[in-house]
């Protein structure tokens, strides 16, 4: 594959380069291997419009979005016709049902647009384009169905106000930012529509002069129509009726320049169309189609084709390229019928050239063998077996010296050397041949001498004294006295010692030249004496040995070290006697080094097996490029690295040879911000755009299992970049990462922060450390809100318990101070009562015994009152008598006592259910003694035989019944006596309620209402 720069010098100079192009196709990610569009979005995902659905690509992974008729929102078809990103960063989708609309990035859904055609049968299949103006106005265009302009405020595609001459049947329709006019094609010509006046300019209408519309208006067909970027140059498409080919057209506005091109010239023969035009942002015009793509050059006026179809031969193969995009990287993108095809023509540093002659037109492959530049700047290439190619200082081919014409095609040359003292440049065949040839006479001397033995010339090396050593296949090790051959190239030679196979010669600073044989190790030889000073093998010593018997390319990195390469690599510090060997256990992308070369900035590269390794020797950092990454061939040969123009570097392969300057493929400048790209949530994706507006992820407790995704968005940096990610507040340091995931099964509830940052070459962090915040939500009995009101409840029930305690506290107090009142009442008026009777006793004691007699009787009834008052008190007071079936012995108890003090029956009935009940102790002592003054009143008082108790319990209220059959009384007419206000006062102190009904003749009853309280 064949491409031209657009920088006009270096046309000619770069006919042999050769550019890589990552392939993706269904092996790989893609949906579908027929890709009709591809766009950017704000955040520089790359999207692309396949048959088989719609993909977000980020260098890494493809997501696909399809149509499900189970879920609302999703694309109405998986068969996408194209996808347009407007200024306002809204992403539009054209579907093969019929339909435009917008699919929302942040959400992953898609909203219907309608387009009000008239009549509504339009086929979305016919060619379309969806474009935006300098206005910032979304511009539909069907053929066949008209022009549509977005209402932004409904959300419709209307028909447009803008004209089309009559009986014109548009194909093309593009805005001219530049003269703020749009440019139509049709079946009839080009027509210019300016929106502002409503005017229409044809060929035969061009009353503005046009120049567009006097080269071009006339055409028939017309598609293709790009105006450039400042209007200074116009190209379009037409296929006439009488051609068998499509042509192109270019303008050049400024030298009024017309180029016109038939297709069918440019490419191999077949049926050919072209479907588009773009315009690379450096201004480079690209024409493609069917079955091809290619790059147009306004100075050769030619089209230097990249791509074409399979069956003609081409390494970029597809029979049709649907859309040509440039991402923000200058990364070129090709959407075809087999995949899409990415490449960089413009900063890609790594330039792969094959073989070609001045004037030829397809270069050759060869194993190439050598290259050297000599001192007037031409660069020589040597290959095995065929020939020899020069080229200039920007790798134009030239031809090589007559006096090598007859040999160029057939020379198998091993190495190249041009003398510094004399400038002869020596030549070492394939047979021991040895040819000179001096540039300034152009004298060729065609030697065969004995002392080679007709063994192959492998090496060449210079030593400090302008003598040459030859190392050859039969290791053979010769020197060329340039002193004692007086300057004669025929003379001097001889055979000074044989080692094994030389692989490698190199004259080392301090003078001495280094020998790399085949499976004996490396030797270091004096020239001025013609002794080995030193032998190192892999078995020399643990501290002073190589990592191969077999060293193929040595380079000196500084005063002490000495690079070997040879599978693995060798450091040698040459001045205290130690070695190093670099291999995959420390970082060396595989044990297969054949070359190694120090550029100018002290970075090392090694030619592998599988790629080229650059090596960041103070840094320890080691980084990988290959095909990828322009490098066609990237199986490096043996000691074939080579420095050119004071700072390239030029490695040969078996099939082509390499050319990069090593400042354009990585410099210190800090690497891009990683952008997250993906987000799994249990498994589940969750739109990272979203999130992204939001700021922060909030995950539920039972939903805090996470994946995430990230990448450079840099999609031709191939694994140059070094990932790292950590989560603050779970890693304690940052993790590096292989897969571009940062996976976390399980965040126990906390806050975090997600941090993520890549690191180049040479070490440096990117500009910007990406960072996500992470909420994950505790349980709700964990949670604040949770464990404040935990702890105001607690606080609450404590400071509940502890009002309870004094509310009891103050109710024992207030128990204890009525019954000491009571009981001190009580106990003075019964004390008051004995005084007044003793007084009384006294002074009936001689004049009125019977007097005295009574007197004496009541105060001991009264001093019997207050002894059983204190007993009942003291027993109401312990609190082992909290139960009421307590309250009832003591009860049936008293009765027992009265009946045989008096002659009455007293029955006692009380509910079952009673005696499980408890109450505090004033309740009981209330109760107790206003069961007893009623029991008392009625044994005294009321003459009767029978006295029947009742307790009941009527919910939680207990009711005391006390009935007697005596004789009553008015209760209207009798004096209320100690014992009765007693009662009253008892039952009011513990708020229940007290009643007496009493009828003469019939009896009494005494009826108690109370709370059962503890």
């Amino acid at each position: 594959m064949i491409l031209l720069l657009c920088s006009n010098k270096e046309l000619v100079a770069q006919a042999a380069r050769q550019y890589s192009f990552t392939h993706y196709n269904t092996a790989n990610g893609l949906a579908s291997n027929q890709v009709y569009n591809i766009t950017q979005d704000k955040l520089g995902f790359v999207w692309l419009a396949t048959v088989n659905g719609l993909q977000r690509f980020d260098g890494k992974e493809f997501i696909t979005f399809r149509h499900n008729r189970n879920i609302a929102g999703s694309l109405p078809s998986n068969n996408v016709a194209g996808i347009f990103s407007d200024s306002k960063g809204r992403f539009w989708v054209v579907n093969d049902d019929n339909s435009v609309g917008l699919f929302h990035t942040s959400t992953f859904e898609y909203q219907n647009v309608p387009v009000n055609a008239s009549p509504k049968t339009y086929n979305i299949f016919f060619p379309y384009r969806l474009l935006e103006d300098w206005r910032g106005k979304i511009i539909l265009m069907i053929v066949t169905q008209g022009i549509f302009e977005l209402d932004e405020n409904s959300m419709v595609f209307k028909p447009s106000s803008l004209r089309v001459p009559e009986k014109w049947h548009v194909l093309e329709l593009a805005a001219d930012n530049y003269n703020k006019c749009y440019w139509l094609g049709a079946d009839s010509g080009i027509a210019r529509i300016d929106p502002l006046s409503g005017r229409i300019y044809t060929a035969s209408n061009n009353t503005i002069k046009d120049p567009i519309l006097e080269a071009f208006g006339r055409l028939e067909n017309v598609g293709g129509i790009r105006p450039a970027v400042g209007g200074k140059t116009f190209s379009c498409n037409n296929w006439p009726r009488n051609s068998g080919n499509p042509l192109f057209h270019w303008y050049d506005r400024q030298t009024r320049k017309t180029t016109t091109l038939n297709i069918g010239n440019s490419l191999f023969p077949g049926y050919h169309e072209i479907k588009g035009q773009f315009i690379q942002s450096n201004g480079q015009l690209w024409v493609y189609g069917l079955p091809f793509a290619a790059s147009y050059d306004p100075e050769s006026e030619k089209l230097n084709v990249i791509g074409q179809s399979a069956a003609q031969g081409s390494q970029l193969r597809f029979d049709n390229t649907h859309d040509m995009f440039e991402d923000r990287q200058q990364n070129l993108w090709i959407a075809t019928s087999d995949g899409v095809y990415v490449f960089n023509p413009v900063s890609q540093p790594f330039n792969a050239y094959h073989l070609l002659r001045p004037g030829a037109t397809q270069p050759k492959e060869g194993p190439v063998t050598n290259i050297v530049q000599l001192s007037n700047g031409n660069i020589w290439v040597a290959t095995w077996g065929k020939g020899l190619y020069s080229y200039d200082r920007n790798m134009a081919p030239i031809a090589v010296p007559a006096a090598l014409d007859k040999w160029k095609d057939v020379l198998t040359i091993w190495y190249i050397h041009q003398h510094s003292k004399t400038g002869l440049v020596f030549m070492g065949e394939q047979g021991g041949g040895l040819k000179i040839y001096d540039p300034r006479t152009g004298k060729l001397w065609n030697t065969l001498m004995e002392v080679f033995e007709k063994r192959t010339i492998r090496q060449i090396t210079e030593d400090h004294e302008g003598n040459l050593w030859f190392g050859t296949q039969g290791g053979l090790l010769v020197k060329w006295d340039h002193a004692e051959s007086g300057g004669n190239p025929e003379k001097g030679y001889s055979s000074l010692m044989r080692l094994a196979l030389i692989q490698k010669l190199y004259t080392d600073t301090d003078g001495t030249i280094w020998i790399g044989s085949l499976g004996r190790g490396l030797y270091q030889l004096d020239p001025k004496k013609g002794k080995i000073l030193d032998h190192i093998t892999s078995k020399t010593g643990e501290n002073w040995q190589l990592c191969t018997d077999s060293p193929t390319d040595i380079i000196r990195y500084n005063d002490s070290l000495l690079i070997v390469a040879g599978n693995s690599v060798s450091i040698l510090n040459t001045k205290n006697k130690t070695s190093q060997i670099i291999s995959l256990d420390e970082g060396l992308p595989s044990n297969t080094v054949h070359t190694v070369q120090k550029d100018t900035s002290g970075i090392l590269w090694l030619g592998l097996q599988n790629g080229l390794c650059r090596w960041n020797f103070e840094k320890g950092r080691f980084t990988l490029f290959d095909r990828r990454d322009g490098i066609s061939f990237d199986n490096f040969t043996s000691g074939g690295a080579f420095s050119l123009n004071k700072k390239q570097l030029a490695f040969t392969t078996g099939h082509n040879f390499l050319v990069f300057d090593p400042s354009r493929v990585l410099n210190a400048t800090a690497p891009p911000k990683v952008t997250l790209t993906d987000l799994h949530v249990m498994n589940r994706r969750v739109p990272i755009d979203s999130i992204l507006q939001e700021g922060e992820l909030k995950l539920d407790p039972q939903n805090n299992s996470i994946t995430i995704d990230y990448a450079s968005l840099q999609f031709l940096d191939h694994d140059q970049l070094s990932f790292y990610h950590m989560m603050e507040g779970l890693d304690k340091d940052w993790v590096k990462s292989t897969t571009n995931k940062a996976i976390y099964n399980y965040l126990p509830y906390r806050n975090y922060t997600f941090r993520v940052k890549c690191v180049n070459g040479d070490g440096v962090d990117s500009r910007e450390i990406t960072s996500l915040d992470i909420q994950v939500k505790p349980p709700f009995w964990r949670s604040y809100w949770f464990l404040g009101m935990m702890v105001f409840l607690g606080v609450g029930f404590l400071y509940w318990l502890d009002k309870l305690r004094m509310q009891k506290l103050r109710a024992t107090e207030s128990i204890r101070t009525r019954i000491a009142t009571s009981l001190t009442e009580d106990l003075s008026n019964s004390l008051s009562s004995i005084n007044i009777s003793s007084e009384l006793a006294k002074t009936k004691l001689e004049n009125d015994s019977h007097r005295t007699r009574d007197y004496i009787h009541h105060i001991s009834e009264t001093s019997n009152r207050m002894t059983q008052a204190m007993y009942d008190m003291v027993w109401s007071i312990n609190p082992h008598n909290d139960q009421m079936h307590k309250t009832l012995e003591r009860m049936k108890h008293y009765a027992t006592e009265q009946e045989s003090i008096y002659n009455i029956n007293i029955t006692i009935d009380a509910d079952p259910s009673i005696a499980e009940k408890e109450s505090d102790m004033e309740h009981r002592y209330e109760l107790l003694s206003i069961f007893k003054e009623a029991i008392a009143n009625a044994v005294k008082h009321s003459g009767g035989k029978n006295i029947h108790v009742q307790l009941r319990l009527r919910k939680q209220k207990l009711l005391l019944l006390v009935q007697d059959d005596g004789k009553g009384f008015e209760l209207t007419t009798v004096a209320r006596g100690r014992g009765i206000n007693d009662m009253k006062r008892r039952a009011e102190a513990i708020g229940a309620q007290l009643s007496i009904l009493s009828e003469i003749n019939t009896g009494t009853l005494v009826k108690l209402e109370m709370n059962l309280k503890y």
